[in-house]
């Protein structure tokens, strides 16, 4: 039942003048709750979590959905909300803020509606068909590929205003199909919204305010887009980048990180910490400096300076290869005192029992011997 109901969802052509390609390749207003996406890889990680990245024929890469009924379609779980660039497509499914309001949808045989990642935004991104009481919708395809009628929801043009749900719609009523006929889709324009001056915008009028109130009976509620954008809530994480990429006001407790390419070098707070430049820069082979640190004085090779020593007596001096002291001061030799008379040998005892007398002659026992 399942292929059936895929087989008979879309008729896929090549009629250029109804396709998706007939749009910009951008607009200059960026509306999404202040979110500005641009390249396709930034939806990778953020709809990661609620689906899977495939790869769908000439497609490329395309993601998927999880978690979804059988015969589940796009814009069949949510409301319209008219504002002053049509309507508005609003939806509590967690990836709306990205699959509603960029890129396309198409069938896949095998996998079933998948997402084709697309950088422009618009308020929904659909096609419409009305008539014999009836109101339709079907989301657009990729470059080249047209819808028709079997693709379509409707509902009763009356209920119009009420929450649309998959057991709220019709879809592939031959019968309504042919009592519709096909109306203006998304189309570029260039209004003031905001109050930002004349910009280029996507606008998705559709059936347009007065026949839907004409044939419901009932006044719309009317707000700006960028109040209808702020109902549909944009992960924390996209949002900060989108900021960072625009060079907007960082969200509290977020703080500036300093550009390095216009970093203002800052002075030294204590002129002496730092060494008066020399007129020729700096020198060579020297490495440059962070502009956040003082430049430490070059280091001088040290000059030999004579220790001080303390004076010394006029008939005194250093000896000769005496070593300085480690403290610089020398102190004065001392000296041993000069003695008065050299030294004399001492004289040797004469022998026992000789005495030598007067006239050089020997006694012994007091006589004098010849």
């Amino acid at each position: 039942m399942k292929t059936k109901i895929l087989k008979n969802s879309v008729v896929i052509g090549l009629v250029g003048s109804l396709s998706l390609g007939v749009f910009d390749a951008s607009a200059d207003l960026e509306v999404s709750a202040s979110v500005q996406i641009s390249a396709t890889a930034e939806f990778h990680a953020p709809l990661a979590t609620h689906g899977s990245w495939i790869e769908v024929g000439s497609y490329g890469r395309c993601w998927r959905p999880a978690s979804v009924a059988v015969g589940w379609r796009p814009y069949s779980h949510g409301h319209w909300v008219w504002t002053d660039l049509g309507w508005y497509w609003e939806s509590d499914e967690p990836w709306s803020w990205a699959c509603y309001h960029y890129g396309s949808w198409v069938v896949d045989s095998h996998h079933g509606w998948v997402w084709v990642p697309g950088i422009e935004w618009a308020p929904a991104w659909v096609s419409w068909r009305i008539g014999g009481g009836y109101c339709g919708w079907a989301p657009l395809g990729p470059r080249g590929v047209v819808v028709s009628g079997p693709s379509f929801v409707f509902v009763d043009v009356r209920r119009f205003h009420e929450p649309v749900r998959p057991t709220t719609v019709i879809v592939n009523n031959t019968t309504i199909i042919n009592k519709t006929t096909q109306i203006a889709q998304v189309k570029q324009e260039t209004r003031n919204v905001g109050g930002g001056g004349p910009k280029k915008v996507m606008v998705n009028e559709g059936p347009g305010l007065a026949t839907i109130e004409k044939a419901s009976g009932k006044k719309a509620r009317q707000v700006s887009i960028q109040e209808a954008a702020k109902q549909t809530p944009v992960p924390t994480e996209v949002a900060r980048k989108s900021r960072e990429s625009q060079g907007k006001d960082k969200a509290p407790g977020e703080q500036e990180k300093p550009n390095p390419g216009q970093e203002r070098k800052q002075a030294p707070k204590d002129d002496t910490l730092a060494p008066p430049a020399k007129p020729g820069g700096p020198d060579k082979g020297e490495k440059p400096r962070k502009d956040d640190e003082v430049k430490p004085a070059p280091r001088q090779p040290p000059t030999p300076d004579t220790p001080p020593t303390r004076p010394l007596p006029p008939d005194k001096g250093p000896d000769k290869g005496e070593k300085p002291p480690k403290d610089g001061i020398k102190p004065a030799p001392e000296r041993p005192p000069a003695p008065s008379q050299p030294p004399t040998k001492p004289s040797k005892p004469a022998p026992k029992g000789k005495e030598k007398g007067k006239g050089g002659k020997d006694k012994e026992g007091g006589k004098d011997k010849p």
